[in-house]
């Protein structure tokens, strides 16, 4: 894993990163709190400035949120500081045997060492402990498409990380990340539900500049690709936003 990416975006990334969903805490917190599973310890792996972390937070979980990146590590800190907070890798997170009945990873588990992650988390799990992968994914439709091909233009790291290409929600384990299902996971279910994110433009901006592979202000072709961003925000607003349409999917289930 590359614990240097976010630097210098932790800002961007804990002001206009998305959020998740109410849904999908709820569907946490139901899927381990079950009569014979009683999920009490949980580790947010990969944990950013804490944008999971502050959704795990409204339920009474004992929280522990593991992150590299210095940068991001600062913020999540000032973010919370009343919960234990590890500067760590995913693939070795330090923290003791059998410390967690549920761990989480949100838009962070495409860095990881997939081998090293796994072995991590069933040395870190309890008896009928539970892992949930994560992600706010991309429709690439309308100004999220057109966003892309910007980044795809004007970023020479650009990668297309989770995106989906449509818009139908399924709540089965049918899905097409077969790796996940069929391979990381013994046992896999799947919940997906819409997170459309209004945005301004600032927002727009300020939430493309928080991805890794996004230009910085040195970078020749920054100003292009902030007017580019600009030309595309205007092309869809309404009444000074724009809709951004995301699908929350998370992967839930024993390793």
């Amino acid at each position: 894993m590359n614990e240097e990416r976010f630097t210098g975006k932790a800002d961007n990334y804990d002001k206009y990163r998305p959020s998740y969903p109410d849904g999908l805490i709820r569907y946490l917190y139901g899927m381990t709190h079950l009569r014979e599973y009683n999920a009490e310890n949980v580790i947010d792996i990969g944990a950013g400035t804490g944008k999971l972390t502050a959704c795990l937070a409204t339920k009474p979980w004992k929280i522990t949120a593991v992150e590299p990146n210095g940068d991001m590590l600062e913020k999540l800190k000032r973010n919370f500081p009343d919960i234990t907070i590890v500067k760590a890798s995913a693939e070795n997170t330090g923290l003791p045997d059998n410390s967690a009945d549920l761990i989480t990873v949100a838009q962070a588990f495409h860095w990881f060492e997939k081998d090293k992650f796994k072995a991590e988390c069933k040395r870190l799990l309890r008896e009928n402990g539970r892992l949930a992968i994560i992600w706010n994914e991309r429709c690439h439709e309308g100004i999220s498409k057109e966003r892309d091909e910007i980044c795809l233009k004007f970023c020479p790291a650009y990668r297309s990380g989770h995106v989906i290409t449509g818009t139908e929600i399924q709540s089965s384990a049918k899905t097409d990340d077969d790796y996940l299902v069929n391979e990381f996971f013994e046992n896999c279910l799947v919940f997906k539900t819409e997170n459309n994110i209004p945005m301004t433009m600032e927002h727009f901006i300020g939430d493309t500049l928080s991805r890794s592979y996004a230009l910085c202000e040195c970078d020749e072709n920054y100003n292009e690709f902030i007017k580019a961003l600009e030309g595309v925000f205007n092309k869809y607003e309404k009444d000074g936003t724009v809709i951004l349409p995301y699908v929350t999917s998370c992967y839930f289930g024993t390793l």
